[in-house]
Protein backbone atom coordinates (compact mmCIF):
# COMPACT_ATOMS: atom_id res chain seq x y z
CA UNK A 1 0.00 0.00 0.00
CA UNK A 2 1.01 3.76 0.75
CA UNK A 3 3.11 5.29 2.94
CA UNK A 4 3.21 8.91 4.41
CA UNK A 5 6.55 9.02 2.46
CA UNK A 6 5.10 8.19 -0.96
CA UNK A 7 2.31 10.19 -0.31
CA UNK A 8 4.10 13.57 -0.17
CA UNK A 9 6.03 11.94 -3.21
CA UNK A 10 2.85 11.42 -5.15
CA UNK A 11 1.37 14.83 -4.43
CA UNK A 12 4.58 16.56 -5.58
CA UNK A 13 4.11 14.92 -8.80
CA UNK A 14 0.54 15.75 -9.95
CA UNK A 15 1.00 19.56 -8.03
CA UNK A 16 1.86 21.09 -11.54
CA UNK A 17 -1.52 19.47 -12.89
CA UNK A 18 -3.63 20.94 -10.58
CA UNK A 19 -3.63 24.58 -11.93
CA UNK A 20 -3.39 24.44 -15.74
CA UNK A 21 -1.10 27.29 -17.32
CA UNK A 22 -2.50 30.54 -17.58
CA UNK A 23 -4.19 30.98 -21.67
CA UNK A 24 -6.11 32.97 -23.33
CA UNK A 25 -8.47 29.92 -23.72
CA UNK A 26 -8.95 28.86 -20.16
CA UNK A 27 -11.25 25.66 -21.39
CA UNK A 28 -8.69 24.73 -24.27
CA UNK A 29 -6.00 24.95 -21.21
CA UNK A 30 -7.85 22.53 -19.55
CA UNK A 31 -8.73 19.77 -22.10
CA UNK A 32 -4.24 20.01 -22.72
CA UNK A 33 -4.47 19.50 -18.84
CA UNK A 34 -6.54 16.33 -18.80
CA UNK A 35 -5.10 14.66 -22.15
CA UNK A 36 -1.54 15.01 -20.13
CA UNK A 37 -2.56 13.51 -16.93
CA UNK A 38 -1.49 9.85 -17.20
CA UNK A 39 0.29 11.02 -20.22
CA UNK A 40 3.01 7.70 -21.31
CA UNK A 41 1.53 5.18 -18.94
CA UNK A 42 1.20 1.93 -20.91
CA UNK A 43 0.19 -1.30 -19.56
CA UNK A 44 0.91 -4.42 -21.16
CA UNK A 45 -3.03 -4.20 -22.38
CA UNK A 46 -2.58 -1.69 -24.84
CA UNK A 47 -0.66 -4.10 -27.26
CA UNK A 48 -2.48 -6.65 -26.58
CA UNK A 49 -6.62 -4.87 -27.47
CA UNK A 50 -7.35 -4.22 -30.54
CA UNK A 51 -9.26 -0.91 -31.74
CA UNK A 52 -12.39 -0.55 -33.56
CA UNK A 53 -13.74 2.97 -34.68
CA UNK A 54 -17.74 3.87 -34.18
CA UNK A 55 -19.92 6.59 -33.87
CA UNK A 56 -22.31 6.40 -31.60
CA UNK A 57 -25.62 8.85 -32.49
CA UNK A 58 -23.12 11.67 -33.42
CA UNK A 59 -20.17 11.21 -31.01
CA UNK A 60 -17.21 9.17 -32.08
CA UNK A 61 -16.25 6.19 -30.02
CA UNK A 62 -14.28 3.19 -30.23
CA UNK A 63 -14.52 -0.20 -28.58
CA UNK A 64 -11.36 -2.00 -26.96
CA UNK A 65 -11.39 -5.96 -27.59
CA UNK A 66 -8.89 -7.74 -25.93
CA UNK A 67 -7.48 -10.98 -27.55
CA UNK A 68 -10.19 -13.12 -25.10
CA UNK A 69 -12.94 -11.09 -25.10
CA UNK A 70 -16.03 -13.03 -24.30
CA UNK A 71 -18.83 -12.50 -26.68
CA UNK A 72 -21.71 -10.30 -24.99
CA UNK A 73 -19.97 -9.15 -22.05
CA UNK A 74 -19.30 -5.23 -22.59
CA UNK A 75 -17.97 -2.47 -20.59
CA UNK A 76 -18.89 1.52 -21.35
CA UNK A 77 -16.79 3.69 -19.29
CA UNK A 78 -17.63 7.65 -19.29
CA UNK A 79 -14.31 9.08 -18.90
CA UNK A 80 -13.57 11.82 -16.12
CA UNK A 81 -12.27 15.57 -16.68
CA UNK A 82 -14.88 17.74 -15.30
CA UNK A 83 -17.50 17.53 -17.51
CA UNK A 84 -14.88 19.91 -19.63
CA UNK A 85 -12.54 18.05 -20.66
CA UNK A 86 -11.19 14.50 -21.48
CA UNK A 87 -11.10 12.11 -24.75
CA UNK A 88 -10.95 9.07 -25.86
CA UNK A 89 -6.96 9.36 -26.09
CA UNK A 90 -6.66 10.33 -22.12
CA UNK A 91 -8.07 6.84 -20.57
CA UNK A 92 -7.02 4.25 -23.99
CA UNK A 93 -4.26 2.86 -21.63
CA UNK A 94 -6.32 2.59 -18.36
CA UNK A 95 -9.54 1.06 -20.26
CA UNK A 96 -6.99 -1.52 -21.93
CA UNK A 97 -6.30 -2.71 -18.78
CA UNK A 98 -9.46 -3.24 -18.08
CA UNK A 99 -10.61 -4.75 -21.33
CA UNK A 100 -7.69 -7.88 -20.81
CA UNK A 101 -8.76 -7.66 -17.03
CA UNK A 102 -12.83 -8.04 -17.16
CA UNK A 103 -12.53 -10.08 -21.07
CA UNK A 104 -14.78 -7.80 -21.66
CA UNK A 105 -15.20 -5.28 -24.87
CA UNK A 106 -14.72 -1.63 -23.42
CA UNK A 107 -16.90 0.95 -25.39
CA UNK A 108 -15.55 4.91 -24.69
CA UNK A 109 -17.30 7.39 -26.71
CA UNK A 110 -16.68 11.54 -26.95
CA UNK A 111 -19.51 12.72 -25.28
CA UNK A 112 -20.42 16.35 -25.88
CA UNK A 113 -18.06 18.25 -23.44
CA UNK A 114 -19.39 21.93 -21.91
CA UNK A 115 -19.52 24.39 -22.46
CA UNK A 116 -20.47 23.80 -25.98
CA UNK A 117 -22.34 21.14 -25.02
CA UNK A 118 -23.95 22.11 -21.56
CA UNK A 119 -26.44 19.90 -19.60
CA UNK A 120 -27.59 17.85 -20.15
CA UNK A 121 -26.17 17.50 -23.38
CA UNK A 122 -23.25 15.39 -22.33
CA UNK A 123 -25.53 13.21 -20.21
CA UNK A 124 -28.04 12.65 -22.97
CA UNK A 125 -24.59 10.88 -24.99
CA UNK A 126 -23.86 8.77 -22.42
CA UNK A 127 -27.66 7.70 -21.53
CA UNK A 128 -27.46 6.71 -25.66
CA UNK A 129 -24.00 5.10 -25.22
CA UNK A 130 -25.25 2.70 -22.65
CA UNK A 131 -28.07 1.67 -24.49
CA UNK A 132 -26.29 1.36 -27.65
CA UNK A 133 -23.95 -1.36 -26.23
CA UNK A 134 -26.90 -2.97 -25.15
CA UNK A 135 -27.70 -3.66 -28.35
CA UNK A 136 -24.56 -4.00 -30.06
CA UNK A 137 -21.47 -5.13 -29.79
CA UNK A 138 -18.04 -4.82 -31.93
CA UNK A 139 -19.25 -8.96 -33.19
CA UNK A 140 -22.91 -8.15 -34.62
CA UNK A 141 -25.73 -6.53 -33.34
CA UNK A 142 -27.10 -8.53 -30.69
CA UNK A 143 -27.93 -7.67 -26.97
CA UNK A 144 -25.49 -7.89 -24.35
CA UNK A 145 -25.18 -11.14 -22.24
CA UNK A 146 -23.83 -8.94 -19.46
CA UNK A 147 -23.49 -4.80 -19.81
CA UNK A 148 -21.51 -3.07 -17.46
CA UNK A 149 -20.68 1.15 -16.70
CA UNK A 150 -17.54 2.64 -14.93
CA UNK A 151 -16.83 5.97 -14.88
CA UNK A 152 -14.03 7.63 -13.25
CA UNK A 153 -14.31 11.74 -12.02
CA UNK A 154 -16.60 13.71 -14.06
CA UNK A 155 -17.17 10.43 -15.82
CA UNK A 156 -18.42 8.77 -12.66
CA UNK A 157 -20.90 11.70 -12.23
CA UNK A 158 -22.61 10.61 -15.67
CA UNK A 159 -22.38 7.05 -15.20
CA UNK A 160 -24.42 7.62 -11.47
CA UNK A 161 -26.64 9.96 -13.39
CA UNK A 162 -26.99 7.63 -16.24
CA UNK A 163 -28.69 5.01 -14.36
CA UNK A 164 -31.01 7.57 -12.46
CA UNK A 165 -32.32 8.38 -15.92
CA UNK A 166 -32.21 5.24 -17.34
CA UNK A 167 -34.38 4.06 -14.32
CA UNK A 168 -36.55 7.22 -14.56
CA UNK A 169 -37.24 6.38 -18.76
CA UNK A 170 -36.83 2.50 -19.11
CA UNK A 171 -34.12 1.13 -20.63
CA UNK A 172 -31.51 -1.55 -19.83
CA UNK A 173 -29.81 -1.09 -16.63
CA UNK A 174 -26.36 -2.26 -16.14
CA UNK A 175 -25.23 -5.54 -14.39
CA UNK A 176 -22.85 -3.56 -12.63
CA UNK A 177 -21.51 -0.21 -12.15
CA UNK A 178 -17.71 0.78 -11.03
CA UNK A 179 -17.46 4.74 -9.80
CA UNK A 180 -13.45 6.02 -9.37
CA UNK A 181 -13.15 8.87 -7.71
CA UNK A 182 -16.55 10.20 -9.03
CA UNK A 183 -18.18 13.23 -8.37
CA UNK A 184 -21.61 12.90 -6.76
CA UNK A 185 -22.29 16.09 -5.46
CA UNK A 186 -20.95 19.96 -5.56
CA UNK A 187 -24.01 22.26 -4.48
CA UNK A 188 -24.58 20.05 -1.56
CA UNK A 189 -21.77 18.46 -0.05
CA UNK A 190 -21.35 16.64 3.05
CA UNK A 191 -19.41 17.73 6.21
CA UNK A 192 -15.43 17.60 5.04
CA UNK A 193 -13.73 15.96 7.57
CA UNK A 194 -9.72 16.50 7.59
CA UNK A 195 -7.77 14.51 5.15
CA UNK A 196 -4.33 13.78 5.98
CA UNK A 197 -2.65 15.66 2.95
CA UNK A 198 -4.19 18.46 0.86
CA UNK A 199 -5.51 17.15 -2.21
CA UNK A 200 -3.76 18.55 -5.19
CA UNK A 201 -6.38 18.11 -7.50
CA UNK A 202 -9.61 18.63 -6.81
CA UNK A 203 -10.80 21.43 -4.63
CA UNK A 204 -14.39 21.93 -3.54
CA UNK A 205 -14.31 25.44 -5.73
CA UNK A 206 -12.86 23.92 -8.36
CA UNK A 207 -15.74 21.29 -8.67
CA UNK A 208 -18.04 24.46 -7.88
CA UNK A 209 -16.62 26.35 -10.53
CA UNK A 210 -16.92 23.66 -13.30
CA UNK A 211 -20.19 22.87 -12.77
CA UNK A 212 -21.57 26.24 -13.54
CA UNK A 213 -19.95 25.55 -17.01
CA UNK A 214 -21.52 22.24 -17.19
CA UNK A 215 -25.15 22.81 -15.50
CA UNK A 216 -25.70 26.62 -14.49
CA UNK A 217 -29.33 26.22 -15.41
CA UNK A 218 -30.14 22.81 -13.43
CA UNK A 219 -31.31 23.28 -9.70
CA UNK A 220 -29.37 22.72 -7.25
CA UNK A 221 -30.63 19.89 -5.92
CA UNK A 222 -31.10 18.28 -9.39
CA UNK A 223 -30.01 14.34 -8.87
CA UNK A 224 -29.03 14.36 -12.83
CA UNK A 225 -26.20 16.86 -11.55
CA UNK A 226 -26.51 16.16 -7.89
CA UNK A 227 -26.68 12.37 -7.49
CA UNK A 228 -25.89 12.29 -3.83
CA UNK A 229 -29.70 14.30 -3.72
CA UNK A 230 -31.23 11.40 -5.71
CA UNK A 231 -34.57 9.73 -4.38
CA UNK A 232 -34.89 6.06 -2.47
CA UNK A 233 -36.91 5.12 -4.86
CA UNK A 234 -34.10 6.14 -7.45
CA UNK A 235 -31.21 4.54 -5.91
CA UNK A 236 -32.97 1.12 -5.37
CA UNK A 237 -33.24 0.83 -9.40
CA UNK A 238 -28.92 0.69 -9.32
CA UNK A 239 -27.01 -2.48 -9.90
CA UNK A 240 -24.28 -3.38 -7.53
CA UNK A 241 -21.93 -0.93 -7.17
CA UNK A 242 -18.49 -0.61 -6.36
CA UNK A 243 -16.98 2.97 -5.34
CA UNK A 244 -13.07 3.88 -5.39
CA UNK A 245 -11.66 6.89 -3.65
CA UNK A 246 -8.60 7.44 -2.26
CA UNK A 247 -8.43 8.56 1.36
CA UNK A 248 -6.63 11.72 0.53
CA UNK A 249 -9.42 13.36 -1.73
CA UNK A 250 -11.77 15.48 -1.55
CA UNK A 251 -14.09 13.55 -2.93
CA UNK A 252 -14.06 11.11 -0.13
CA UNK A 253 -16.32 11.60 2.26
CA UNK A 254 -19.08 12.06 -0.37
CA UNK A 255 -18.61 8.88 -1.78
CA UNK A 256 -18.81 7.65 1.86
CA UNK A 257 -22.08 9.85 2.03
CA UNK A 258 -23.36 7.94 -1.32
CA UNK A 259 -22.19 4.59 -0.73
CA UNK A 260 -24.24 5.49 2.60
CA UNK A 261 -27.43 6.13 0.82
CA UNK A 262 -27.08 2.74 -1.55
CA UNK A 263 -26.31 0.50 1.74
CA UNK A 264 -29.96 2.13 2.89
CA UNK A 265 -31.68 1.22 -0.16
CA UNK A 266 -31.07 -2.23 -0.14
CA UNK A 267 -28.52 -2.02 -3.38
CA UNK A 268 -25.36 -4.37 -3.06
CA UNK A 269 -22.70 -1.12 -3.02
CA UNK A 270 -19.08 -1.96 -1.93
CA UNK A 271 -16.43 1.00 -0.70
CA UNK A 272 -12.86 0.78 -1.67
CA UNK A 273 -10.81 3.47 -0.24
CA UNK A 274 -7.34 3.79 -1.04
CA UNK A 275 -4.58 5.19 1.23
CA UNK A 276 -3.19 8.55 0.41
CA UNK A 277 -3.23 8.53 -3.69
CA UNK A 278 -4.16 11.15 -5.91
CA UNK A 279 -7.34 11.49 -7.70
CA UNK A 280 -8.32 8.70 -10.28
CA UNK A 281 -5.21 7.32 -9.85
CA UNK A 282 -6.00 4.44 -11.65
CA UNK A 283 -4.80 6.24 -14.86
CA UNK A 284 -1.12 5.38 -13.81
CA UNK A 285 -1.29 2.08 -15.41
CA UNK A 286 2.64 2.17 -16.37
CA UNK A 287 4.04 3.01 -13.23
CA UNK A 288 1.44 2.11 -10.17
CA UNK A 289 0.86 -1.45 -8.70
CA UNK A 290 -2.05 0.67 -6.43
CA UNK A 291 -3.75 1.66 -10.00
CA UNK A 292 -3.35 -2.00 -11.72
CA UNK A 293 -4.59 -2.94 -8.36
CA UNK A 294 -7.44 -0.90 -8.29
CA UNK A 295 -8.46 -2.36 -11.55
CA UNK A 296 -7.93 -5.81 -10.82
CA UNK A 297 -10.52 -4.77 -8.17
CA UNK A 298 -12.90 -3.66 -10.52
CA UNK A 299 -12.48 -6.14 -13.00
CA UNK A 300 -13.32 -8.79 -10.28
CA UNK A 301 -16.00 -7.03 -9.27
CA UNK A 302 -17.44 -6.53 -12.53
CA UNK A 303 -16.85 -10.23 -13.22
CA UNK A 304 -18.76 -11.08 -10.42
CA UNK A 305 -22.01 -13.39 -10.99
Amino acid sequence: MTNPTRTALLNGMFEHLATPPDAADPIEAARKHADSYGRGEVGAGSALCRRESVIVGQNSGEWLIPPDAVPGHRLVHLHGGGWIAGSLVSHRAMLAEMAVATKAAVLAIDYGLAPEAPFPSGLTDCVAAIAFAAETGPEAKTPAERLYVSGDSAGGNLAAASVIQIGRTGGRLPDRLVLMSPFLATSALPPRLECPTRDPIVSIEGMQHVRSVYAASAAPDDALVEPLMAKPSELALFPPTLIQVSSAETLRDQAIAFADTLWAADVEARLSIWPGLPHVWQVFVGSSSDARGALTEAALFLSAN
